[in-house]
């Protein structure tokens, strides 16, 4: 049979050609994400990285002697004892450079392998040297957060960080403490003078105190993120147009089939016949798409870059496997688009190749019942154990993600079952129509439900994709906005100018404002005994601003009479710690600085991070990050603005500061959505006219019918052309089921976390697609018509 298939193949490659282009470049969009999420993986930049050229560190201790990075600080007892005897201090430091930049003495350029470019290093207090900056920059002052410096050199680049370089003793100025020590003294003579004050990190161990310790591996976190989901929703997307595309392939060969059992073929070989097809046709589409990949890798990743994504660095190395992986996927998918129509091809009796007529024969699906039946209900069952169980996944698009992927495929596999009702629906008024291109169009559609099925299906794909995922998105994002706008009722907030102090002082002098200072900082929480429990963002606040100010949603516990060492947790920490209200802890502040807490409350589970807090007092002198300021009207306003007068604080909104937050993140989320529906969008769209032209060169014998009773070339194509708009009408319809669905399903989620949680429908971005969706789809059914019924192919047509 395997010959009999090749020899179908060459003689009607045209019946094949959609199934061939869209199963091409699934592999290719399969095997070129592949590659990009294989590359997230490993160690990219392996061994000490900060301090690589360094001898041995000396570094601030945490929890169970586990070495803390900067802003954590050495004793200053120690740092002296050491100095003395010949360690060299490193200081890193913030700074605001263009966007976020590390400060160091010029003496730790040596440790990292920095090496200048041009120009020279610093030699006074006003100059400073940039890593992997223009050249240009030379001569020119910088505003560097702390300052205005004239730029006197620049250095190569390094991965792991962006650097601003100071003279040693202005380093100091700006920053006093030390956050590592580097000494030539062995480990054990080292360790012999710091004790416990301190942990000795010599060789590989040096990797320990690196900025991003997996060297490279966290900072592809979301490239890794994007590709994988990309990754996961490219193969869904394939499988789901190779299903529909091989079973109108074989529902156009029908009476080809028919006749091969009239001459004596048995169900069982016309079977294998159609599976050898799919295995050909598979082979050789996967070949083509796994050389093709790699093409597609490069602007991919130029794209990456470009919006931020992945890191500079990202390369994308040639590596056969992910490549073998898609080529395997692309042969089963062919296989398993061609096993979705053994049912059919087993009923296809002989009698059938004597029928003049091509109509399709009414029945069910089977294999596509069962499977969209199948997706139908678990994508209800995903959704209910969210709901009932997780519920703050729901705020998560990369983790709820495949909900609504459940939806659209089961939408996308149920439309020949579907459309027969909805298309009467929608043809209603042409059954009213005394002409007959209208009669014509409406019977044309719904005889042919698989022809029309194959092009709905990647319509489906393509509007319900981008309806549901972008719907989940802007669902979440407005729930968390929702979340911060219930639990902080300030008005109004001042940032303060980085190291300035005074605000706070200067605003509790206006009458009827009243100021709550916050200070954002990570801290890691431990036992007694030194064992550590975890690393948590907080934000440190008096325990009157609980109730006025902060008003969280609490679980356990209370905030009304909080201890002057209380501790705020939320659930999520709760339960993956084990810790409960009334436990006495550690909290280890950046600093280094050891404090006893004692858990108060256990707060709802935060949607955009860690929902914890900490008493304002723990912390010392450490300057708040903002002013939160309650009771600010138009009549205060001018004295709050003259009390910050010279501070350099900004007084703006908190409604503006969420704004930009949340701006913030929609810009890099929908970065990864351009990514991972842009492709899935693209695909769709190519398959839709890759199934289009398959049609239309299947319904050349119609077309020249047509033309006899009468029908000129223009109304033949406006006949295909409306019933083309037809099929993408339902598929919308179809997505905007799927998408409902979704929304409703996430809104259950939702309303555990909220009270009333609000729903973004992603009506912009989903019409855009409706309209591109109309576009290809008409002008590829136009063109094809057009080209299909010329005087030269519709005579040969009707010769045959």
């Amino acid at each position: 049979m395997l010959s009999l298939a090749a020899a179908t193949l060459r003689q009607r490659w045209t019946s094949f050609l959609g199934a061939f282009v869209a199963l091409a470049l699934g592999v290719t969009m399969i095997g070129a994400m592949a590659l990009v999420l294989t590359a997230t993986f490993g160690t990219p930049h392996p061994g000490p990285q900060r301090f690589r050229d360094a001898g041995t560190v000396v570094a601030p201790a945490g929890f169970a002697d586990h070495p803390m990075k900067a802003p954590a600080v050495l004793p200053p007892d120690l740092v002296a004892q050491l100095v003395e005897a010949g360690a060299a201090p490193d200081r890193s430091f913030p700074l605001r450079l263009d966007g976020d930049a590390t400060g160091h003495g010029w003496s730790s350029a040596a440790f990292a392998g920095y090496r200048l470019r041009a120009g020279r290093p610093p030699q006074a207090s006003d100059e400073t040297v940039l890593t992997d900056a223009d050249t240009q920059l030379i001569g020119r002052q910088v505003e560097t957060g702390a300052g205005r410096y004239r730029v006197v050199g620049v250095t190569e680049g390094c991965w792991f960080e962006r650097a601003a370089f100071f003279t040693d003793a202005e380093a100091q100025r700006l920053s006093p403490s030390v956050n590592a020590l580097v000494s030539n003294l062995t480990s054990d003579r080292l360790r012999a003078v710091v004790g416990e004050r301190a942990v000795v990190l010599a060789g590989p161990d040096r990797t320990r105190i690196d900025p991003d310790d997996t060297g490279g591996a966290q900072t592809l976190a979301n490239a890794q993120a994007m590709a994988g989901s990309t990754t996961g929703l490219a193969v869904c997307v394939a499988v789901f147009v190779v299903v529909a595309t091989f079973a109108f392939a074989t529902e156009q060969r029908r009476r080809e089939l028919a006749l091969l059992r009239l001459v004596g073929a048995a169900p069982r070989q016309v079977r294998r016949l159609v599976l050898g097809e799919a295995a050909l046709i598979g082979t050789a589409a996967a070949l083509l798409g796994c050389a093709l990949a790699p093409l597609a890798v490069a602007p991919l990743r130029g794209w990456m870059l470009h919006h931020g994504v992945a890191p500079s660095w990202f390369t994308v190395p040639f590596r056969p496997l992910p490549l073998l992986v898609a080529f395997v996927l692309g042969v089963v998918a062919a296989l398993a688009g061609s096993a979705a129509t053994l049912v059919r091809v087993s009923v296809i009796r002989p009698a059938e190749a004597l029928r003049e007529s091509a109509v399709e024969r009414r029945g069910r699906v089977p294999v596509r019942l069962l499977l969209g039946g199948a997706l139908l209900i678990g994508a209800v069952v995903a959704g209910v154990v969210v709901a009932r169980t997780e519920p703050y996944l729901a705020a998560n698009v990369r983790k709820y993600q495949a909900v609504p992927v459940l939806y659209v495929g089961a939408f996308a596999l149920l439309a020949p079952v579907l459309l027969p009702p909805l298309v009467r629906v929608l043809t209603w008024p042409l059954r009213r129509s005394a002409k007959a291109g209208p009669m014509l169009v409406r019977e044309s559609v719904l005889t042919e439900r698989r022809r029309t099925a194959a092009t709905v299906a990647p319509v489906v794909l393509a509007v319900g994709l981008v309806g549901t995922l972008l719907t989940v998105q802007h669902s979440a994002d407005a729930a968390v906005a929702a979340r911060q706008r219930q639990e902080v009722r300030a008005t109004d907030v001042v940032l303060p100018a980085p190291g300035a102090t005074g605000p706070a002082e200067r605003l509790a002098a206006v009458p009827g404002v009243r100021v709550t200072p916050v200070t954002s900082l990570n801290v890691k929480i431990g036992t007694a005994d030194g064992e550590q429990l975890d690393s948590l963002r907080v934000q440190a606040v008096p325990a009157a601003a609980f109730g006025r100010t902060f008003t969280p949603s609490v679980r356990a516990g209370s905030v009304a009479e909080l201890p002057a060492d209380f501790l705020v947790i939320d659930e999520h920490a709760a339960e993956s710690d084990g810790i409960a209200v009334g436990d006495h802890l550690v909290a280890l502040l950046p600093t280094g600085t050891r404090v006893p807490v004692v858990v108060a409350a256990v707060v709802a589970r935060g949607l955009g991070g860690d929902d914890a807090y900490l008493s304002a007092s723990l912390i010392g002198a450490a300057p708040p990050t903002s002013l939160y300021l309650d009771g600010l009207d138009d009549s205060r306003r001018p004295s709050v603005e003259r009390a910050l007068a010279g501070t350099g604080a900004q007084l703006t909104t908190r409604q503006a500061v969420l704004a930009a937050e949340h701006a913030k993140a929609a810009e890099q989320a929908d970065n990864a959505a351009v990514v991972v529906l842009g492709i899935a969008l693209a695909y769709a769209l190519i398959s839709v006219a890759g199934t289009l032209a398959m049609a239309v060169a299947g319904r050349q014998r119609e077309f020249a019918l047509l033309g006899l009773a009468g029908a000129v070339r223009r109304q033949i194509v406006a006949v295909v052309a409306a019933e083309a708009a037809i099929a993408v009408l339902a598929g919308t319809l179809l997505a905007a089921a799927a998408t409902a669905l979704t929304a409703v399903t996430q809104h259950a989620a939702l309303t555990h976390l909220l009270t009333t949680p609000p729903t973004g429908i992603a009506w912009p971005e989903l019409l855009a697609t409706v309209a591109l969706c109309t576009a290809v789809t008409l002008t590829t059914a136009a063109a094809c018509t057009a080209r299909a019924t010329r005087p030269r192919a519709a005579s040969g047509t009707r010769a045959q």
